[in-house]
């Protein structure tokens, strides 16, 4: 047993009901089947497309699933769809989002670094997103989960938060550093209890790499509306000059990574 991941477990099976609560207020897993870009950020959804074509008929899984809004998009546009997170209650809740969207899919708890219950070669496609690899200490076992259960040729896309935009502090200017690019933690999380990693894009490529998964592209991406830089809280009042690096030097950095790749 990961006690890191053990402890990260307990934190979300806690922080479960808020996440659905704030789920609730934004309202955007009612959408998601329908308007799919709504759950993802950089170029993953394009990047799913450009690799798979149609989703229809493809066994897709989403691990570390979370919010459940990408499970909820690839599953409106016809994938057969399992959901995977570490957390329970998290699973419970998005189950009984999905049942009253109509959407069928399978909801599997296990840690993201231990896919025991999927059977190898399952999968057409597996997907990770935003807020995934914060809470996972062992990139490596990850990874060759994700090599395991992929049929040969799958494809692994995951976009998550860029790994440079970790180091400064929340503020328009000037950027100031709150500790070294290369120090990956773990921290202490949102609660004493948890950790978090902030790894590095050489960390998330070389385990990438060393699982046996084959690189096909990286893709960077500026934020591309204002509300990214006031934590995504949905403001109506936005911002434009946000995105100008010369009002807001961060802007000026990428604040997301899109990851392409195949099992072989």
């Amino acid at each position: 047993m990961n006690e890191i991941h053990e402890a990260n477990r307990r934190r979300w099976d806690e922080m479960a009901e808020d996440w659905d609560d704030r789920l609730n207020r934004d309202g955007l897993w009612r959408r998601c089947h329908r308007e799919p870009e709504l759950a993802f950020e950089g170029s993953a959804l394009e990047t799913i497309r450009e690799m798979m074509g149609t989703l229809d008929g493809k066994r897709v899984c989403v691990i570390g699933s979370g919010d459940n809004l990408a499970a909820c998009a690839l599953a409106g546009l016809g994938a057969g769809v399992t959901s995977t997170d570490i957390s329970e209650e998290r699973l419970r809740l998005a189950s009984d989002r999905a049942d009253s969207l109509g959407l069928s899919m399978e909801f599997v708890r296990s840690d993201a670094a231990s896919l025991d219950s999927l059977s190898d070669s399952r999968f057409d496609l597996v997907c990770s997103t935003n807020g995934f690899f914060v809470w996972i200490a062992d990139l490596y076992g990850v990874f060759s989960e994700v090599a395991r259960i992929l049929k040969p040729g799958g494809a692994y896309v995951f976009y998550d938060v860029h790994p440079f935009t970790r180091p400064w502090k929340e503020q328009v200017a000037p950027i100031e550093m709150t500790k070294p690019y290369w120090n990956a933690g773990p921290f202490h999380g949102s609660g004493e209890d948890s950790y978090e990693h902030h790894w590095t894009l050489a960390d998330l490529l070389n385990s990438l790499a060393q699982a046996g998964l084959v690189l096909k592209n990286v893709i960077e991406s500026p934020a591309r509306d204002s509300g990214y830089w006031r934590g995504g809280n949905g403001e109506v009042d936005r911002d434009d000059s946000m995105l100008d690096w010369r009002a807001n030097p961060r802007a000026g950095l990428p604040a997301w990574l899109t990851v392409a790749a195949s099992a072989p």
